[in-house]
């Protein structure tokens, strides 16, 4: 019987590897700075606007545009912190890096344990190891 089962991947950390992980955050924090510009932009025109028409739903529209300018510094904070946690990476070490599905023959008397137990290791995009 073939069946489908997680295989981990695991990158060996390298220089290149952690100049691609950070470039791939930076470039990330850049989308959402300019969020976050758009968001305090729309929300100063918005409550003028309401404000002009002193329209009772000021407050609540000020609330839901801080809140979502709010998110998003929080999320480019945890990118930041992640980069910080990236470079100090020791080189050579292993990371997960996530996980794949796979089949596998499992027959009677199979050692289920060997079956799950299966990584596959990767340094700068190249396969170097299945364990």
């Amino acid at each position: 019987m073939i069946i489908q089962r997680k295989i981990k991947v695991k990158v060996i950390v390298t220089e290149n590897f952690k100049n691609v992980v950070v470039n791939e955050m930076q470039e990330t924090i850049k989308k959402i700075e300019a969020e976050i510009a758009f968001i305090e932009q729309r929300t100063k025109k918005t409550v003028t606007e309401l404000t002009i028409k002193a329209s009772p739903q000021v407050n609540t529209v000020r609330e839901q545009l801080e809140y979502e300018r709010r998110k998003r510094e929080e999320t480019k904070s945890n990118l930041l912190e992640q980069i910080k946690q990236v470079n100090a990476l020791e080189e050579g070490s292993e990371v997960l890096q996530g996980e794949v599905e796979g089949p596998a023959e499992v027959s009677v008397g199979a050692d289920w344990k060997e079956l799950y137990s299966k990584e596959i290791v990767v340094k700068d995009g190249i396969v170097v190891e299945i364990r």
